[in-house]
């Protein structure tokens, strides 16, 4: 008998995979980056064909089997559907995924960069989001994610960005000083060597 493991997750990507199978790239909170074989999952019969799309936030059931982890079961939290509608936000989404999807490698599990991408996700689920808070939590969130690994050091002008929630009244400092944030965030990135 297997083990099932419950836990929530973020729905990063997905591919393919024979007849009706897709493997899934799912960012969990409990277990971190994993990738998961969801069986017959492309048929029209499939009651986790809707649950487990793309950018889908859900409570996810696993196997692990000898060689990947198998989904058992799925139950939607949000799909985030006004971030969807929106072209902007779905390429930040876009954006901040393939950063998690390199940077997030095997399953070590960090909570606080699960937190705040959720946090986000909600955040840019919102019809009257501007162009200027959508530019400013992008900006927000990767520094985040890049110091939730370690690879931003000690700054004195980021300190206010790494250890406080985004709000609304981020949004001008944030972009005020977006020059140096990018040139923090770039430098983190080639210093990873990934």
């Amino acid at each position: 008998m297997h083990h099932i493991y419950h836990t929530h997750g973020f729905v990063l990507s997905s591919r393919n995979t024979g007849e009706a199978n897709k493997m899934l790239t799912i960012y969990t909170r409990e277990m971190g980056l994993i990738r998961a074989a969801a069986q017959g999952i492309r048929l029209h019969k499939s009651k986790l064909r809707f649950t487990l799309q793309d950018f889908s936030y859900v409570k996810v059931d696993l196997v692990r089997g000898k060689e990947l982890w198998r989904v058992t079961s799925a139950k939607h939290i949000s799909s985030f559907p006004l971030a969807r509608r929106s072209s902007f936000s779905l390429l930040l989404i876009t954006r901040v995924n393939k950063i998690i999807e390199r940077l997030c490698y095997g399953e070590s599990p960090n909570e606080s960069i699960f937190d705040d991408l959720i946090q986000a996700l909600y955040l840019l689920d919102d019809e009257f989001i501007t162009s200027e808070s959508r530019e400013a939590l992008e900006l927000h969130l990767v520094l985040r994610i890049m110091n939730s690994l370690g690879y931003i050091g000690d700054s004195e002008i980021l300190i206010k960005y790494l250890n406080s929630s985004f709000n609304s009244s981020k949004v001008e400092s944030l972009l005020l000083e977006r020059q140096s944030i990018i040139a923090h965030i770039n430098k983190a990135l080639n210093e990873s060597q990934l």
